[in-house]
């Protein structure tokens, strides 16, 4: 049974500040932002950034002025860089603004390339520092309130948390039972920007000598806003918090032969538990109060061996390959017709509109641009190679169903829930291109 902590119903709901839609497409929490004179930009919504970040493209063409600049050295899952950041900005957000925000630009087109979606910007503790924050995942709804008392908290429970180092992304202890059963107790990060049930630090999992005890694991990849990275699969027995017990799941490890051994620290919290709450976050009193949603009992997709998975995308491949209407190209690529179009065929420079659903073999959905209705609008150099391909013989108007190997997609990296050696199907329409 789940403890929870009741706090008596706000007797007054007056002091909400704002209603703000959001979608979830793949992993991810993205709501819709405007700042300088852009058109409507599709950000992440991260309790894991500490600071905003533009897309450089988007910032030039939204006129965030040159002079309004400096630099500065950012952080992140690949190490550190040198970016230029954008001062004392104004977001809006729906029908509200957020001022004085600073954004980090930075080149996101292998993150939107990776996810499939587009991504315009990062932003979380500019909004979570001023107000409490309440993430409604059963109505994606995201609703800010100027303190605690003016929520309703009824049946939720209390989770006090802390800032670390001058972090400001809250920590709390959760426990983890291995494959061999032993159980682990440490702090992990609450990260709605991760897209992952939990990532486990290099110092942590060294410390106590996890590669010995996790049983059957395997390498892929990763990316961060400033490199790609490594992780190593593994599946643990259960995790449990504050009353809340989840069972057996894929997490990821990760991976650096430079780093020392260390307590306390156990790693990163993801979306893939977090989607599974109601989330009300108070930076002002570090507290987070989490009720399940009616996602709580989904099961978890389970990461498997690398081996396991390239055979069954071969065997997928080598089986669909004779069905009927379905065509190879010479890289490998197949592809069936379901609707031919009229209009012009796409050259390499131009910059095409396109709706897709991606998916495993296994039929699980990874993105869509379906789900909000917004096409992808790129130019073809920031697409998967088997996309690409495909679109380049495809008149505007058609609608074609692309089988690709993972050799044209993520290869033996991987990405987020695409398991590395992976192929994926993409029901696409091709809807126009401009030179």
């Amino acid at each position: 049974m789940i403890a929870a902590i009741t706090m008596s119903r706000a007797t007054s709901l007056q002091a909400q500040i704002a209603k703000i839609p959001f979608e979830t497409s793949g992993t991810h929490m993205y709501i819709k932002v405007q700042t300088g004179k852009s058109d409507t930009l599709r950000f992440v919504f991260d309790t894991g950034a500490t600071g905003g970040t533009i897309d450089s493209a988007k910032a030039e063409k939204s006129g965030i002025s040159k002079e309004n600049r400096r630099p500065v050295l950012v952080a992140g899952s690949g190490g550190s860089k040198n970016y230029d950041m954008a001062v004392d900005q104004t977001l809006k957000l729906d029908k509200f603004e957020i001022k004085h925000v600073n954004l980090v630009l930075v080149n996101l087109t292998s993150l939107s390339t990776s996810t499939g979606l587009r991504l315009d910007g990062i932003v979380g503790y500019e909004i979570l520092n001023q107000y409490v924050t309440q993430l409604d995942f059963d109505h994606k709804k995201l609703l800010l309130y100027d303190k605690i008392t003016s929520v309703d908290t009824n049946g939720y429970t209390a989770i006090p948390f802390e800032f670390s180092k001058q972090i400001m992304i809250p920590r709390f202890p959760i426990s983890i039972t291995l494959a061999n059963g032993d159980t682990f107790t440490g702090k992990v990060m609450f990260d709605t920007g991760n897209a992952f049930p939990l990532i486990v630090s290099t110092p942590f999992s060294k410390y106590h000598d996890f590669n010995s005890k996790l049983g059957a694991t395997s390498i892929t990849g990763g990316r961060g806003v400033n490199a790609v990275t490594q992780d190593q699969l593994a599946t643990i027995k259960s995790m449990s918090f504050n009353g809340f017990a989840f069972g057996p799941m894929g997490i990821r490890l990760t991976v650096n032969d430079k780093a020392e051994p260390k307590d306390g620290y156990l790693g990163i919290l993801g979306m893939e538990i977090i989607k599974r709450f109601n989330v009300i976050l108070d930076y002002a009193n570090k507290k987070i109060y989490l009720k399940p949603n009616k996602a709580y009992n989904e099961a978890f997709s389970q990461e498997r061996p690398k081996e396991n998975l390239e055979k069954e995308s071969k065997a997928f491949l080598e089986k669909n390959k004779t069905a009927h209407d379905v065509k190879v190209t010479s890289s490998g690529l197949q592809y069936k017709i379901v609707r031919q179009g009229n209009g012009p065929v796409p050259a390499r420079e131009d910059r095409v509109s396109l709706h897709f659903t991606a998916r495993l073999t296994n039929g699980k959905k990874l993105w869509s641009t379906y789900d909000d209705n917004v096409p992808w609008k790129h130019h073809l150099d920031k697409t998967l190679d088997g996309v690409r391909e495909a679109v380049l013989m495809m008149p505007a108007g058609s609608k074609w169903i692309l089988y690709i190997p993972s050799s044209l997609a993520f290869g033996d990296a991987g990405y987020e829930e695409v398991p590395p050696d992976a192929a994926l199907i993409y029901e696409l329409e091709v809807l126009k291109s401009d030179k």
